[in-house]
């Protein structure tokens, strides 16, 4: 079964209090780092010292270095020769490449999905998505629109019959911009994502492989700009402070 697409960060929970300490310790560490990068404590371009990472949590060396490669691998960080982990500044150039592979992934999904829309207990799984954004719709509360986004597209991708599919999206992101988005969802990006879904949707349940993929791209694209808004809000905050 394929990975949740819209799980590009599984590890980073909503900023607390007191972090609490589940898992092994390099989750707590990596969720850890992962919170401050998000909420601003590190910026980008900022380096994370490892020493100072152990000394302030209480952990070990190799626990920090676990975290750092496991936060790399999801684009948090970068490490560097001679400087270690520092926070990662997604570029322009960057995010548009990644979104374009994003872009074509998606596609694929959706339309391997309307390639299967005649098999069993597939339009009704797409009629149960349909009325959950009615419901959302009803309830005017975007709060929850990150899990019923995440379930959206999970079923959509399982249905392709890909396995691939979320696992390439999740190589092809940027975690701190998707986790941001979702955390600043203005009312109306939310009702835009309500909508996309519909269209998506309603393409792979008339089994129109070709509009399924239209519409899937077409919401793909349109995160690019605000991505990249994202971008360039992190690095003049991190320029005025």
């Amino acid at each position: 079964m394929a990975k949740d697409p819209t799980s590009f960060v599984p590890f980073y929970q909503p900023p607390q209090a007191e972090p609490a300490r589940s898992g092994s310790v390099s989750d707590f560490v990596l969720n850890e780092i992962a919170r401050r990068i998000v909420d601003g404590v590190y910026k980008p371009g900022q380096r994370i010292v490892e020493a100072d990472v152990t000394r302030d949590l209480g952990v070990s060396r190799s626990s920090v270095r676990e975290a750092f490669r496991r936060l790399e691998t999801n684009r948090f960080v970068r490490i560097e020769p001679n400087r270690g982990a520092t926070v990662a500044t997604p570029r322009r150039e960057d995010i548009v490449a990644q979104f374009r592979i994003r872009e074509v992934i998606s596609g694929l999904g959706a339309r391997a999905a309307a390639e299967h829309a005649h098999e069993p207990g597939n339009r009704e799984i797409i009629q149960e998505l349909l009325d959950d954004i009615e419901a959302q719709r009803r309830a005017d509360d975007p709060g929850n629109h990150r899990t019923e986004n995440g379930r959206f597209h999970r079923a959509i991708n399982n249905m392709s019959g890909i396995p691939d599919v979320g696992e390439l999206l999740d190589q092809y992101n940027y975690p701190i911009l998707h986790t941001i988005y979702f955390r600043d969802l203005s009312r109306e990006n939310w009702l835009l994502n309500l909508s996309d879904h519909v269209d998506i949707a309603r393409a792979v349940m008339h089994g129109d492989p070709v509009a399924a993929e239209h519409f899937a791209r077409q919401h793909m694209h349109r995160m690019v700009g605000i991505a990249i808004e994202i971008a360039e809000r992190l690095l003049e905050e991190a320029r005025q402070r």
